[in-house]
């Protein structure tokens, strides 16, 4: 037998190496700590004196303690050799998990129980993490409204897992998706070929919009994003990847795209030159009138301001709408000739409010009315015409009176006992008051009204006329007369003043073009008979008439005259007249050869069906 000494000297040389141990050692004799390491009490957070002679159960969370004594007991049984876990309550609060085995021992001659502490807090924590990150990860690949899979690598490719959004996405259950290739939700099954090409070659995600058959056979348009899993080797392992259904997305960007198209097709086919601006007057958008207007190419106008375009300035012009607009919150209009591109202009500003009802910009329709202020100049003129025209009338009437007492005077004057050269003057002043009178009676009954009458009229008599009504202008102007009117010509249904102003309109024209040509000329009057009508040319030697002009010139409102010079509305109007007369009416001209009007009336007074 070992001596007393011997044993005390093993038992202190086991309390030095518990001591020094890295986990917690007790001993407990009925239940009560009798011995404690350091590592214990670290664990604990007791002091040895706090901790010997308390019972350890007490160190023990409440929850946990009935399964520790029971895994105690087997342990010490032999029933169960594996350590077992539960918490310990510290002194500072907290909770330490603690993995413990047991064992029966003697200790200073009495039974025993060694337990051995390994504190696996942190590892707990760690685990319980992961078990988080795990429930998560779970949670979101079954929560997430996206298709998430895993698939094996081939050509055709197996699914190894899906979520339930891939179920509702394909129509297939989950059970069925594990059992199919990858290849049956492809449209063009060749794609899967693409995708798995463009990660070899890019070696990362492949990211691209393909066409997918549902189980129901009906097609829908997904955003797959595959992402390759490799191990250290650098082979590929499987595929994860995300499937997102666009297929209502596509459509509305469709509908957005087509309704963009529409909206821009539309605004181009505005036929005013429209454009949205900013506040500070820079051009946004404009349609395709406004950039032709400008002579400009799409997107060029863009960022400038308006009066740079508009007007060639660098700051608006007084009268600018677009202010007008900002200033009030109401469409506004101003009415300008611009001479930076020499037309008249209406431009019309309305105002675009945003959702807090604050201006953000102005919407300009800007319309070129130089022809309608021509028009309205040449109604005016007309308008005044006529009443010259009046005036005329009135005028005559009165010349009437005087001329009468002249014709009267000079005849009596005449019958009385006179020398003959005061006869001879006599005579001169009446046939002058004779021939005045004459005109006045042709101007009177030009510019009286009369209903239309068609009557027969020989046409000679109607061009003698006229020529009696220019007589004065002509021999104003240096123009000098030839006629040749055909004789013995049939008479014709004709009503006489409307055919008077037909022809007068065309002499007229004649007479200006040759004074503006060459200051005097030749007028021509021709008449005949050919095919069953009478036909009428009057030929002037002026300036002509240009081929492109040719065809307009029986056009309302066409004319080349300077402002103020012609109405446009003459020879559309002689058109008009020749026309109801069952005739017809046109030209034949070359530039600097002067002009030919002809005038050709049915003999029957025949009208065109």
């Amino acid at each position: 037998m070992r001596s007393v000494a011997e044993c005390a000297a093993t038992e202190h040389l086991l309390e030095a190496l518990v001591d020094k141990s890295p986990a917690g050692v007790y001993i407990a004799q009925d239940g009560k700590l009798c011995y404690v390491n350091p590592m214990f009490r670290a664990i604990t957070g007791y002091s040895e004196d706090e901790l010997l002679g308390r019972e350890l159960l007490e160190l023990v969370a409440p929850e946990d303690r009935t399964s520790a004594v029971e895994n105690a007991a087997r342990m010490l049984e032999g029933e169960n050799s594996s350590p077992y876990q539960f918490r310990v309550a510290c002194k500072d609060g907290g909770v330490r998990w603690i993995m413990e085995s047991v064992s029966s021992i003697q200790y200073r001659g009495r039974p025993a129980t060694l337990g051995n502490h390994m504190n696996i807090t942190g590892r707990k924590r760690a685990e319980e993490a992961l078990l988080e990150s795990e429930e998560r990860y779970r949670s979101l690949v079954h929560n997430i409204d996206v298709g998430i899979f895993r698939s094996v690598p081939g050509p055709n490719g197996r699914f190894i897992e899906v979520n339930p959004a891939m179920e509702k996405m394909t129509g297939y259950s989950r059970k069925e998706l594990l059992s199919i290739d990858v290849t049956q939700l492809y449209h063009n099954p060749e794609e899967r070929e693409q995708v798995i090409e463009d990660i070899k070659t890019t070696g990362r995600i492949a990211t691209r919009e393909i066409r997918c058959r549902k189980k129901d056979g009906s097609e829908i348009i997904v955003s797959d994003i595959t992402v390759p899993v490799r191990d250290r080797d650098g082979r590929v392992l499987y595929f994860d990847g995300i499937l997102e259904d666009v297929t209502e997305g596509k459509k509305m960007e469709e509908a957005l795209r087509s309704a963009a198209e529409e909206w821009r097709e539309t605004f181009d086919s505005i036929s005013d030159a429209t454009s949205i601006h900013s506040r500070d007057g820079r051009l946004l958008r404009t349609n395709k009138a406004f950039t032709d207007m400008f002579h400009a190419e799409c997107g060029q106008l863009s960022g400038r301001h308006c009066y740079e375009i508009v007007h060639g300035t660098d700051a608006p012009i007084p009268v600018c709408p677009h202010l007008e607009t900002l200033r009030t919150g109401k469409p506004a209009m101003a009415q300008f000739f611009e001479p930076h591109l020499g037309v008249h202009l209406e431009l019309t500003t309305s105002p675009i409010f945003d959702e807090r009802g604050e201006i953000t910009g102005t919407v300009h329709i800007a319309r070129d009315i130089t022809e309608r202020r021509r028009h309205e100049e040449q109604l005016m003129m007309a308008d005044r015409l006529a009443s010259i025209g009046e005036l005329a009338a009135g005028t005559a009437h009165e010349l009437n009176n005087p001329l009468t007492s002249v014709i009267g005077f000079s005849r009596l004057l005449m019958e009385k006992d006179v020398s003959d050269d005061i006869r001879e003057d006599l005579g001169i002043i009446c046939s002058e008051a004779q021939r005045a009178t004459e005109v006045v009676k042709q101007l009177l009954r030009f510019a009286s009204k009369h209903p239309p009458v068609e009557q027969p009229n020989q046409i000679n008599s109607v061009i003698e006329h006229v020529l009696r009504l220019r007589a004065y202008e002509q021999r104003a102007h240096n123009i000098e007369v030839r006629t040749d009117l055909a004789p013995a010509l049939p008479e014709i249904m004709v009503d006489y003043f409307q055919m008077q102003q037909v022809l007068l309109n065309i002499v007229v024209n004649a007479e200006q073009s040759m004074v503006e040509a060459n200051e005097r000329g030749t007028l021509t009057i021709a008449t005949g008979r050919r095919d069953g009508t009478v036909v009428i040319s009057i030929t002037d030697d002026g300036m002509g008439i240009s081929q492109e002009h040719l065809r307009r010139v029986f056009n309302p409102f066409f004319t080349t005259k300077k402002a103020g010079k012609g109405t446009g509305l003459g020879l559309s109007i002689c058109h008009r007249i020749v026309a109801e007369h069952g005739g017809q009416i046109y030209a034949r001209s070359r530039p600097g050869e002067g002009a030919t009007f002809y005038v050709e009336l049915p003999i029957n007074g025949a009208r065109p069906q």
